[in-house]
């Protein structure tokens, strides 16, 4: 797989860090159900690419301390603002360039972010920095390839209508704007397929659980 460019990932976030937030969209839909994943007594938590700390915030509820990363400045500084608590550690930096001791995490969770590091690299780095018994949680965008792919997230379509309409009220979660913000930034993005992510999951973690998720998203647990 190619190497991001992170100076690219950077400048689209800090524009996307700017744009209207929904209050219903693909990743934040699963917030509730990831968070019930979590073990009844967490110490760290980490969040790798926590933008503007929605999940982070959640996550604090159940956790000693989360260390919550994001590579973009603007997106900490607006979490900061919107999800503080006493808890959150707000790290601006790439996770690549981070130092942690092996052994030292009780959870490390990611949403939407995993597509934009080394996946095998990020395999590694959790194998490596959690505790015995520690939780790994990625949800994250997929390439469609398979039969049951395009039929699982073909049938995806009429409910993202409906709960656009119940939970943002208008048939489309993002305006002119967002969706050209959005998808001008969906062309720097590569995503796998459910084939070759249970393939690197087998080699790192092979007691991983991966499903597909509805819109457009698979989960590894």
């Amino acid at each position: 797989m190619k190497m991001e460019d992170y100076n690219i990932v950077k400048n689209d976030f800090n524009e996307i860090s700017q744009l209207n937030e929904p209050k219903w969209n693909h990743n934040n839909c699963y917030f509730k159900h990831l968070v019930k994943l979590l073990p009844n007594t967490v110490k760290t938590c980490l969040e790798i690419g926590c933008g503007k700390g929605e999940l982070s915030f959640m996550l604090s509820k159940k956790s000693t301390k989360v260390i919550a990363v994001d590579l973009v400045d603007k997106m900490i500084e607006r979490a900061k603002v919107l999800h503080p608590n006493k808890n959150i550690e707000y790290i601006c930096e790439n996770i690549i360039d981070m130092k942690f001791d092996n052994n030292s995490l009780d959870v490390i969770i990611t949403t939407a972010t995993a597509h934009h590091l080394p996946y095998e690299w990020f395999l590694g780095f959790a194998k490596d920095k959690l505790k015995k018994g520690g939780k790994l949680i990625i949800l994250d965008l997929v390439k469609a390839q398979s039969l049951i792919d395009y039929i699982i997230w073909g049938s995806a379509f009429i409910p993202n209508i409906v709960m656009n309409l119940i939970k943002n009220g208008k048939l489309q979660k993002d305006d002119a704007h967002s969706k050209e913000v959005w998808e001008r930034h969906g062309k720097h993005d590569t995503y796998m397929t459910m084939s070759e992510i249970k393939a690197l999951a087998q080699r790192y973690i092979p007691t991983a659980k991966i499903k597909r998720k509805l819109f457009w998203r698979y989960s590894l647990v």
